[in-house]
């Protein structure tokens, strides 16, 4: 009965961050966001040792597809660390996370589309200017990915302040233990530079993690726009 009493309870700790979280909680979602920052920053550590150009070789396809079902696994993780806030009644936390889901299934499919493309390469009577296109393709998601991944950035800094009824920023809605905890996760994650802000030679994670680490440092609120980039309201 102890032993049974005790699994029990192990179990529900486990789960308890999760069942915890609530999408419209700001120091929640300030959690959530930056775990999903770290995450998809880990969903591209797979990648890192392929090369970096296209041979449509049996030995690519094969390590490509390792490492696209390591990095799908970990970006699920993300998704669904970030997902629920996407139901937030808060539209800046709403914005935020719909970014960042939607660049993160993105990148998902990204994956299915490189790994097609390399197939149809490897055929010895495959179509090379389809292949060429599609890659061209590809790589236009993956901006648009990361662009939506650096505006959530912005979005994600609105959505833990508190505004007044003209749309102005006044005051932190988070704690500063709990944001410098975030910037100390993300600097473990990241390296300690990226509380500096962001840099040329960083990929779109790493660009947006630099500008909220930097942003969950500033006294006021002078870095923001007046208007929050959460893209409905454009």
């Amino acid at each position: 009965m102890i032993k049974r009493s005790f699994l029990a309870a192990a179990l529900v700790l486990s789960f308890a961050p999760s069942l915890a979280a609530h999408p419209n909680s700001q120091p929640d979602f300030l959690r959530a966001y930056v775990h999903s920052l770290i995450l998809a920053s880990e969903a591209n550590r797979p990648f890192d040792t392929l090369p970096h150009y296209e041979t449509g070789s049996r030995e690519q396809i094969a390590a490509f597809a390792e490492a696209s079902k390591s990095a799908r696994a970990t970006l699920t993780r993300a998704i669904d660390e970030i997902a629920p806030f996407t139901a937030s009644v808060n539209q800046k936390i709403a914005g935020s996370a719909t970014l960042v889901k939607g660049a993160l299934e993105t990148r998902i499919k990204l994956c299915d589309g490189w790994l097609a493309a390399y197939e149809e390469m490897s055929k010895p009577d495959g179509d090379q200017d389809a292949v060429t296109k599609r890659i061209a393709a590809l790589r236009g998601d993956i901006t648009k990915a990361g662009e939506d991944i650096g505006d959530s950035a912005i979005d994600a800094v609105w959505a833990i302040v508190k505004i007044d009824a003209r749309g102005r920023p006044q005051q932190w809605a988070v704690t500063w233990g709990e944001r410098r905890a975030a910037q100390k996760e993300l600097r473990t994650a990241f390296g300690e530079d990226i509380g500096k802000g962001p840099k040329p030679g960083q990929n779109y994670v790493q660009t947006a993690a630099a500008a909220f680490c930097r942003f969950l440092g500033e006294p006021g609120f002078a870095f923001l726009p007046r208007v929050s980039s959460y893209k409905s309201q454009r």
